[in-house]
C-alpha cells in the first residue's frame, strides 16, 4: 500500500512538472510576439479586407484577416498582397494569398505565416495578378530581385557554374559545392612540384618552436 502511494505521488509530481512546463513555454513563446502595425488599401472595389491583424517576433509571425466579397456575383482569380516591413521600415518579404472563388456576399477566414526578420508592419491590398518571381531569391528572410541589384542586371550570373536563382536551393548549393571542389583540385594538380617544396619549407621555417611535440624545435 505505502508503495502504490509512493508510486502516485511520483506519478502526480510529473504530471504536475509537465503540465507547469507547458504552460510556461507557451507563456514565454506568446511573450516573444510583438503586435503588428498594418495598413489596408482598398484597391479591389468589391473584396474588402477586415479584421486583419498580425504578430511577429524577430524570426517570423502569422497574420489573420477576413476577406468580404461586398458584390452579388462570384469574384476569382484574385490574390491579397501582404508587404512586410521591418523595424527600420524596409520591405523585408512580399507574400502573395491566392483567393479561391469568393461568391456574393461570402466572407471567409485566412491565417497566413511567414519568416522573416524583425518585422513590425505590414501593407495589405487585394490584386489581380501576382509579379514573375523567377529572379527573386530569399536570403535570409530578404527578398532580392536579380534583375536590379544597384542598378545591375544578375538574372544570368552564376557562382561556380550556378545560376544565383538556384544557388540558394539544395541541389543549387550542392552543385556549386562540387563544382568549387573541382575547381580547386584543378588548380592544385596545374601547381608544380617545386612550389609545393618551397610552401613546406616557409612552413617549416616559421612554425612556432616545439611544435608538434618537439618535432621542429627552434
Amino acid at each position: 500500500m505505502e508503495r502504490m502511494r509512493t508510486f502516485l505521488l511520483y506519478l502526480l509530481a510529473i504530471l504536475g512538472f509537465m503540465f507547469l512546463s507547458y504552460v510556461l513555454e507557451n507563456g514565454l513563446i506568446e511573450n516573444m510576439y510583438k503586435k503588428m502595425n498594418g495598413n489596408i488599401e482598398q484597391t479591389i472595389t468589391n473584396i474588402s479586407i477586415e479584421e486583419a491583424s498580425g504578430k511577429a517576433t524577430n524570426v517570423n509571425g502569422y497574420m489573420s484577416f477576413k476577406l468580404l466579397n461586398n458584390s452579388s456575383y462570384n469574384m476569382k482569380n484574385h490574390y491579397v498582397k501582404i508587404e512586410l516591413y521591418s523595424k527600420q521600415g524596409l520591405l523585408a518579404a512580399t507574400k502573395y494569398v491566392e483567393i479561391p472563388e469568393l461568391q456574393g456576399g461570402q466572407s471567409k477566414d485566412y491565417q497566413v505565416k511567414f519568416k522573416a526578420n524583425e518585422i513590425r508592419s505590414y501593407n495589405m491590398s487585394v490584386v489581380t495578378e501576382i509579379p514573375d518571381k523567377t529572379n527573386i531569391i530569399n536570403i535570409l528572410g530578404w527578398e532580392i530581385d536579380l534583375s536590379d541589384v544597384f542598378g545591375m542586371d544578375l538574372t544570368n550570373a552564376t557562382l561556380f557554374g550556378v545560376k544565383l536563382t538556384e544557388l540558394f536551393s539544395w541541389d543549387g548549393a550542392k552543385s556549386a559545392g562540387a563544382n568549387a571542389w573541382n575547381w580547386s583540385l584543378k588548380i592544385l594538380e596545374g601547381v608544380p612540384l617545386w612550389a609545393y617544396a618551397i610552401a613546406t619549407g616557409l612552413v617549416i621555417w616559421y612554425m612556432p618552436a616545439r611544435f608538434l611535440f618537439g618535432i621542429f624545435p627552434i
